[in-house]
């Protein structure tokens, strides 16, 4: 006896382990995270009595909450611009494709693929304070020692410079995608025409690649309010709260406070936080292409 299916109950079966892993690892947590938000729930207190919105009315007498939701937004305002700029840069420097051109892109792109752990590591090291590596070229310079990660001043753009080194290789590989779809005969009529370089960035390059910019503006923007890995690994939110974060204030809360229901909170509004400036980059630059 054969079995046969229909060709949609095949593709439900095909799709199937991808959905019950969307459910187990996503969908499900999400609606427990929601549940823990509205209780008052750490171990301490297993019982974890309801209190409705408190742990959300609770952010907004929070001054860390405050401080790390200004330096989440400061961070990403320095760092979303200069990544997107420097992968664009990158990207036209290496776009003709020849020998020395590919072993450029893989030294451009070696820092993604580098740990975030490590990274971290090395920066903390390159700028170590008063006498790390950096300290000793500004010396050189008759520059004074400066504390860099030290400074509450210095420190937050110490990290996006750090992360925008870290990432830039990623917005370097969509803006190279996105050059080799323009028609090279848009370029060769605009020679003829007598258009330099400039003017052939400006008037073709740059249009082209709107929809490409609005991808990596939402995309940088969103992994910049996720930022956690480097302030973990140098500051520690420090120096006096200079580079607290909202995921780093989101990390303290649950697994140093073990305050679990204020975390997942916590969670919520950096979900709306992302999902509202995603929505409104959308809509800006949508109708900035249409206008």
């Amino acid at each position: 006896m054969r079995w046969s299916l229909r060709p949609e109950t095949a593709g439900y079966l095909f799709v199937l382990p991808a959905v019950l892993g969307l459910l187990a690892f996503g969908i499900i947590p999400l609606i427990y995270a929601f549940v823990v938000s509205l209780h008052n729930y750490d171990l301490v207190n297993p019982r974890a009595p309801y209190v409705g919105l408190a742990n959300y009315t609770a952010l907004a007498t929070d001054r860390v909450f405050w401080t790390a939701l200004r330096n989440t937004s400061a961070y990403a305002l320095m760092l979303v611009p200069l990544q997107t700029a420097v992968g664009l840069s990158l990207a036209l420097m290496v776009q003709p494709s020849t020998r020395w051109i590919a072993l450029l892109r893989a030294s451009y792109f070696m820092p993604v693929v580098v740990s975030y752990v490590v990274a971290a590591g090395l920066w903390e090291i390159l700028f170590a304070a008063p006498n790390g590596p950096m300290n000793s070229l500004l010396a050189l310079a008759h520059v004074p020692p400066q504390l860099f990660f030290q400074d509450r001043h210095q420190a937050l753009p110490l990290i996006a410079l750090m992360s925008s080194w870290k990432w830039s290789g990623i917005t370097m590989l969509i803006y190279l995608s996105g050059l080799h779809e323009i028609p090279a005969e848009l370029y060769e009529a605009a020679g003829v025409d007598g258009a330099g370089g400039l003017r052939q960035f400006g008037n073709i390059t740059w249009p082209l690649l709107h929809r490409i910019t609005l991808f990596v503006l939402v995309v940088n923007t969103i992994e910049a309010f996720k930022i956690f890995t480097p302030v973990y690994v140098i500051t520690r939110g420090g120096p006096l709260n200079a580079t607290m974060v909202l995921v780093f204030h989101l990390f303290r809360e649950g697994f140093r406070y073990v305050h679990l229901g204020d975390a997942s909170a916590l969670s919520f509004v950096l979900l709306v936080v992302i999902l509202t400036l995603a929505t409104l980059q959308f809509r800006v630059l949508r109708g900035e292409s249409q206008g």
